[in-house]
């Protein structure tokens, strides 16, 4: 055991093990970080920009909250590319690694003792990296979150055909009960929703993209279940199925919209720019990111393959788990500057208070979401000389 803490070729504990070992140490990791980014983001800044001098030209804001931003915008940075080196390390010494004998195996799971060091040393080392590499680094930051967006929305319609197809499997009534009862629930929180949207953000008729917006959410809604009727469709796909995509579309358009610059005269004031939003948003964004990068590691396994050279089978392949993880620590930085590097987010507001950068994101996320989804309800009835298992 104490070589597989310290050395390679730790084979005291089962291969399996040790994968899973590994994907909680990650997962349990970039959470804790985010959580610390989070904390001192919005309580730190001061301390930070007082007593590090990589922070010291925060001073120069000009005011006791505009030095707190920017030194919270600055730790944000910085964690999210101590992360991607991290992760990127990893990445890099797994590439190709798909067999069960190759003594890279440790790279990604063993060592731990080296492994918990490195990844303290990079986040307390980059507390003292240059500010100038820091708006570099965020305007990267950006495309690679998008390739976490990308990602993320192909795990996610994955995960809701699971969860669809494990309660039609059970064939009973509780199942039936849980299927019809989310289908409900989810398209009436989506119209609930809107509702909310129309009232905030759309109480003139001059805001006519805010109308735009919601108007084109409430289409592709009816959309998407119009797609379960096409003859041929993926048997997979239900009513639960739908709600559960058109909800999270929902939710994407209505962050969406309470990220447009403030002030605007298409918003509502006392309403959904609340505090408490922001903590929801924050913890729905996290969990997206945890669940994304926990699952990515199970989906390669079907996307790639992994045999070893007397067919043992690795658990998933490595390297492509880090890709998701580098990504999305790139997307924590935009989540915590709120996709402009150039601007503050005071207060505890993670993912609300923006730009129209922001808005517009999360607006082609939503729609790029109903579109993956769909497509894989209507492909077996397009494409009708490919196997896309049984249809109806």
């Amino acid at each position: 055991m104490c070589r597989a803490l310290f050395c390679c070729n730790g084979w005291d504990v089962g291969l399996r093990t040790r994968f899973t070992a590994a994907k909680w140490f990650y997962c349990v990791g970039f959470s804790a970080t985010a959580i610390a980014v989070w904390c001192l983001r919005d309580y730190g800044g001061g301390f930070l920009a007082d007593n590090i001098s990589s922070f010291s030209d925060c001073l120069q804001a000009g005011s006791q909250d505009g030095v707190e931003d920017c030194a919270g915008q600055q730790v944000a940075l910085r964690v999210s590319l101590a992360n991607l080196v991290f992760f990127g390390a990893h990445l890099l010494g797994c590439i190709g690694l798909s067999r069960v004998e190759d003594v890279r195996v440790d790279v990604h799971a063993g060592l731990w003792v080296w492994q918990v060091l490195s990844w303290l040393g990079l986040l307390v080392g980059f507390m003292w990296l240059p500010p100038s590499i820091l708006y570099g680094y965020g305007q990267f930051s950006r495309y690679a979150s998008g390739v976490f967006l990308v990602l993320q929305l192909i795990l996610l319609v994955n995960f809701v055909y699971e969860i669809n197809e494990w309660l039609v499997e059970k064939d009973n009534k509780a199942a039936w009960a849980v299927l019809i009862s989310g289908a409900v629930a989810t398209f009436c929180l989506g119209l609930v929703l809107t509702g909310i949207d129309y009232h905030f953000f759309a109480p003139r008729a001059s805001c006519s993209l805010n109308i735009f917006f919601v108007t084109w959410n409430l289409i592709l809604g009816l959309a998407l279940v119009g797609v379960l009727f096409i003859p041929g469709r993926a048997a997979s796909a239900g009513l639960l199925t739908s709600g559960c995509v058109w909800l999270y579309c929902s939710y994407l358009i209505y962050s969406a919209l309470a990220s447009e610059p403030v002030p605007s005269d298409c918003a509502r004031s006392g309403g959904v720019s609340a505090g408490w939003v922001g903590v929801v948003a924050f913890f729905i964004a996290l969990a997206a990111v945890v669940y994304s990068t926990f699952t990515a590691g199970i989906a390669s396994k079907d996307m790639f393959g992994v045999k070893g050279g007397d067919d043992a089978e690795l658990p998933y392949r490595p390297d492509f788990f880090h890709v998701v993880f580098c990504t999305s620590s790139a997307y924590i930085a935009m989540l915590f500057t709120n996709w402009q590097v150039s601007h503050f987010s005071p207060g505890f507001t993670p993912d609300t208070r923006s730009s129209w950068g922001s808005t517009w994101v999360k607006v082609a996320s939503s729609w790029a979401c109903a579109a993956l989804y769909g497509w894989t309800v209507v492909a077996p009835a397009v494409l009708k000389n490919r196997d896309f298992g049984p249809s109806v």
